[in-house]
């Protein structure tokens, strides 16, 4: 059987080309993605409503299919709903299910406090208003976002087309800006961020945490997997620490 070490399910917001993608570049040979594509086409309320009432069956059908832990991706959906939301959300779907559960915003902050990142840098490729939904999420949480911004974009497969260089370049653009801050936080696992963040860790020194990585690291920790995986950022560093 594929995915022996641990099979991994994901309730994709849109499609999940990308993150699927750096999944398979990041991740051993004994993990396996269970991908569920979503219903978000462009960043939009109304399609964010729609993906919500999809999440449930989408992860019952996951677990169904062998999935070890699910999560859920799209933090809009949460950040338009507000602080809160996340735990309300996952409570419900977690009473429906035998497998851990969670979401892709939990795993972020979660991620972020691993590495001792409280003041961070926030890279996203989407618009102004969503961005602020974003920082007033994260300060909530007790988060002091320094600076965020993004490119603008409304439809997912724009994002998804980005070169990599963007993502490096937007980063270091807004962190000069933001001195002060202790680490950078890449939103959204639509566009190409991975090969970014050994890049940024080196050059700024501070560490740096994308969607997809915050994902698959929550996910592992859930399950208690430990594996090696070098060469993508600190954070994936951790999981070859003892559970």
């Amino acid at each position: 059987m594929y995915g022996w070490k641990a099979r991994v399910g994901h309730v994709s917001a849109s499609r999940g080309d990308a993150f699927v993608y750096e999944f398979y570049r990041m991740m051993p040979e004994e993990f396996m993605l269970l991908n569920t594509t979503g219903r978000i086409r462009q960043l939009a309320d109304d399609h964010i409503k729609k993906q919500l009432e999809f999440i449930e069956d989408a992860a019952v059908d996951l677990e169904q299919a062998g999935a070890d832990v699910v999560i859920a991706g799209g933090s809009p959906m949460f950040t338009m709903m507000g602080y809160g939301s996340d735990v309300e959300v996952t409570q419900h779907i977690q009473s429906k299910l035998k497998v851990p559960f969670t979401l892709g915003i939990t795993a972020e902050m979660e991620s972020m406090r691993k590495l001792g990142i409280k003041k961070p840098v926030v890279v996203t490729p989407h618009r102004d208003d969503m961005n602020e939904r974003l920082a007033g999420f994260l300060t909530k949480a007790g988060f002091e976002v320094k600076k965020v911004g993004g490119l603008g974009i409304l439809k997912n497969a724009e994002i998804g087309a980005q070169h990599e260089y963007v993502s490096y370049r937007l980063a270091r653009k807004l962190f000069s800006e933001a001195p002060d801050a202790d680490g950078i936080f890449l939103h959204c696992p639509r566009w190409p961020t991975i090969r970014t963040i050994p890049l940024l860790e080196e050059e700024l020194g501070k560490p740096v945490v994308s969607s997809t990585q915050a994902m698959i690291w929550q996910c592992l920790k859930m399950i208690r997997v430990k594996v090696k995986v070098d060469g993508w950022g600190r954070l994936m560093e951790t999981l070859n620490e003892a559970p």
